[in-house]
Order: structure tokens, then sequence, then C-alpha cells
């Protein structure tokens, strides 16, 4: 409950808070953007209150912060012509996540950082910078769109290009050289490759062994519902915290951890020394997810440490010439102990109750998982003791005894996706994007009245005041007790 009227906030900001702020940001362009690393930022000359109706737009220079992302204006996405509207959308390259190119938040998944540029408005030089902070948009402005697309047709670009930047933001990959696919804004082949891989993904929990083949690959309501959801599956490299140190060479007898990962075997028929990582490292967050943590609680319970055998190539398209089902990074392949390497004969040995108890642990994992936790949806063993010791501990189980025996020396495991949590809009007054509505939010609508933002824009930002974006309560104190808070700091520091 808001018990402050407008007038009576306003003139506490004003005279609370803009006297002790008075100064603007250093190096403040004439526009300043904000937008989320996984979106396609747009930029609306136009549309903004520090533009002449009218308007036109030239000379668009981009700095060198931009060297690698991508700009595309509304005549390249077929919007308008540029010219006259002066609209353009940035998407901030995933890959360029390092310090040495500009990123200033590593930690967060994809590009943070500050790009500068320039246009001529009605011949006038200005300024402009866009502040590219973490995480991407799932409802509202800045989602993802769908368009109906396939590779014959000719959807609508703008909604192509969100569709494959969100996909490169993810980590989904074409199957040509394994690169992320371009934004261009073209539905082509490349596209249709990385949505396939992407739907794949998220048909798995129904759809046990879901291959490219076993999708459409065009972003319909299912489709960018998972683009947009809080807990979108990333495509990541599964990552050994604590690898075995070698030479002299990988060792069974020496896994250490919660889990260790099986190296490939060295080129020109070589063993696995560990010198060659393994190809099929990869998957989705959340298989990794799951596996990570199974393999703790399974360590925590047996004190066997698992080790990995096998997951997806980078692409998961590759990985068909090892497994035929290992496309869509939901599939795991946990190695057994050899005297686990039998078909079985009723009675179970202490090898086959370690991976009785192993499966068990990944089940429980996968039920006691967060909302980016996959689970396990079926298991495969040759091994009928396997099998039915999960049974018994598991009632209802999916379990599929491999009777041609391709299943002796591993577990398989097949994930399946959390249940959907929707993506959330941009919270209305959070200028900065930060996901709370809170005093720097005032300075960036300060810094950009007139150019960015109106009188309207700061009663919402007063509406709003306190607010976050998960609806986490937070001790953010009302906007005249925050000014009159962060006036006396000022004034004690003047002092002091």
């Amino acid at each position: 409950m808001r018990n402050f009227s407008l007038s009576a906030a306003a003139r506490c900001l004003f005279f609370g808070v803009v006297a002790p702020l008075a100064a603007s940001l250093a190096g403040a362009a004439d526009f300043e953007f904000y937008g989320r690393s996984g979106d396609a930022i747009e930029l609306n000359f136009g549309a903004l209150p520090g533009t002449p109706t009218g308007a036109s737009y030239s000379t668009l220079t981009l700095g060198g912060s931009f060297t690698g992302h991508t700009t595309l204006t509304s005549t390249d996405l077929q919007q308008g012509a540029f010219a006259s509207d002066g609209r353009l959308w940035v998407f901030a390259d995933p890959a360029r996540n390092t310090a040495p190119l500009g990123d200033t938040d590593p930690a967060s998944r994809g590009f943070q950082g500050r790009l500068e540029g320039s246009l001529n408005v009605n011949g006038v030089p200005m300024t402009f910078a866009v502040n590219v902070v973490p995480g991407h948009t799932g409802a509202g402005t800045g989602s993802v769109q769908q368009a109906g697309e396939s590779d014959s047709s000719a959807p609508n670009r703008l909604n192509v290009a969100q569709q494959q930047h969100r996909l490169r933001y993810l980590g989904f990959r074409q199957n040509a050289f394994q690169l992320l696919p371009t934004v261009d804004g073209l539905f082509g082949t490349n596209t249709d490759a990385a949505v396939r891989t992407f739907q794949a993904a998220f048909i798995s929990g129904t759809s046990v062994n879901a291959t490219q083949n076993s999708v459409d690959g065009i972003v319909g309501p299912n489709t960018a519902g998972w683009l947009n959801a809080a807990n979108a599956p990333t495509w990541d490299e599964l990552v050994d915290p604590d690898p075995q140190s070698y030479p002299p060479a990988f060792s069974v007898s020496s896994m250490i951890g919660d889990f260790d990962i099986l190296p490939s075997f060295d080129p020109g028929g070589g063993g696995r020394t560990g010198l060659t990582p393994q190809i099929e490292r990869f998957g989705t967050s959340w298989s990794i997810e799951l596996f990570t943590q199974g393999s703790a609680l399974a360590k925590s319970r047996t004190g066997i440490t698992q080790l990995m055998n096998g997951m997806s190539t980078l692409d998961g398209y590759d990985s068909s010439a090892f497994h035929s089902t290992h496309r869509a990074g939901m599939d795991i392949d946990i190695h057994v102990d050899y005297p686990s390497q039998v078909l079985g004969n009723g009675v179970v040995n202490a090898a086959e109750q370690g991976v009785i108890d192993t499966a068990v642990a990944y089940l429980d994992a996968g039920l006691a998982g967060e909302a980016d936790t996959g689970r396990v949806a079926r298991f495969i063993t040759s091994n009928s003791d396997i099998r039915n010791g999960i049974l018994a501990a598991r009632p209802g189980t999916s379990v599929f005894l491999d009777t041609s025996n391709g299943h002796l020396n591993h577990l398989h495991i097949d994930a399946a996706p959390p249940a959907r949590v929707t993506g959330l809009a941009n919270l209305a007054g959070d200028f900065n994007l930060d996901d709370r509505v809170d005093l720097a939010d005032y300075t960036a609508w300060r810094d950009g009245l007139d150019r960015v933002y109106t009188a309207s824009d700061y009663s919402s930002w007063v509406f709003n005041f306190g607010t976050t974006r998960l609806g986490a309560a937070v001790a953010v104190p009302e906007p005249c007790a925050a000014a009159l808070l962060l006036s006396g700091f000022m004034l004690r520091r003047r002092s002091s």
C-alpha cells in the first residue's frame, strides 16, 4: 500500500534528491538506452521526446565498442525506412563475453557493457549509448515473437532476427561448422537447424530419444513460449571442477570428486590418456544440472564417483556419428563398473546395487531440483537385475531393458525438461533494467528527461517505487524517505 500522493512525492524528490544529485552522469550521451543481453534492443529515435516530429536520420556511425555486435535498421529488416523513422535494433554478441572484448560482467551470460555511437538528426550530430545489462525479457517489449516461419517462406524479418539472437544468446548452434546462427532476419537452413535442436530439447519429456528430425522447426506459440521462458534451456559445456591430473593417463580407478568425464581417444589410434577431451561433453543446462546434482547426491549416498561417458557434441548434430539419439543435449551415459556389466541372474551383486542406488539418486535429484533442473524421463540398461532393482526402489519409473546388450557398460538417462516458468516483462519505472525500481532509476529518468523519458515516465516510477521484477519483498524506503536519507548522507560526507 502506497500512502503518499504523487504531488507530495514530487515535492519531496525535487527538493530532497535533485539538489544533491544535480550533476549529470559523467560521459553521458545525448541519448542513453538500456537493453538486455538476450534481447533485440530497439533504438527508436523517431518516437523519443527529444527528437522533432518528421525528423530525418543519417550518418549512423558505430564506434569501436560496437565491433563484433550486430546492428540492423528498419530498412534492413523491412520495417520501414531508417532515414525517416530513425529505428534500429542492436543485437549484442554473446560470444564477446570477456573483459578484453568489452564485457563488464563476465560472470553473467552473454555480453554486458556500453556501446557508443552517433547519428545526425535533421543534420545535427547527436550521440547515443546502449547500456547492455544481463538477462532476457520474457513478455512484452523485448520478448521473442512468433512468425510461423519456415525455410521456404518470407516471414517477418524482425521476428526472425529476435529468434536468431535469442538462440545465439542461449547457445544453440547451427549444424554447419558448429557456429551460432547469424542475426540477419533471414530464416534459412542454419536458423532452422538451431531452432530444431532447441525444440528437440523441450519435447524430450513427451518424446524420449527426440532429435532434430522429431520437430518442425517452426517458431509457433510453444517454441516462442520456451524461448521467452524464465527457465529457457541454455546449451553449455559440462565442466569437471576437479579433473584428474595427467599424464601419465586417465584412470577409472583414480576418479575423484562427484564425477569425472571420460576422455575421448587420442588421434591416431591412441588410448584415453586425457589429452583429448570428451567430444560429447555438451548439453542443455537442464541435463547438466540433473547430472551434477544427481552425481553429488549419489556420491553422498554411495561414495561412488560417477563417470560421464557421453552427452552431446558442441552442436548436437555431430553426435549422430557416435550415438543415434544424443543430438538434443538431453541424453546422458554413465559408466558402470565391470561386475555390473552383465545381463543379470536374479541375484543383485554389490556393483549392481551401486548402480541401482545411483539411479535412485538421479531420480531424487530431478524431483528435488529447482526450475532450471531437468528430471529423469527414462533409464536404459541391458542388465535385468539393475532394471528390476530400480523398479523395486521406485515403482512406476520408466526403465527400458535393452536386450541387444548395447547398454551393458553404462546406464543411459533420458532427461526431461522442467515445468516451464513463464517469462517476465520488464518493470514499469525500471529504466536501468536492474530488476528493481529504486533511486538509480530516478537518476536515469532525470538525465534522460525530454530526450528519452517524459513526465509520465516519472509518474510510473513513483507508482512502482520499491517493486522488484521477481515480486520479492525488499526493504526499499518510500521515495520521500529515501530522498531524505540520501540527502542527509551526502551532507554528512560534505561536512566531514
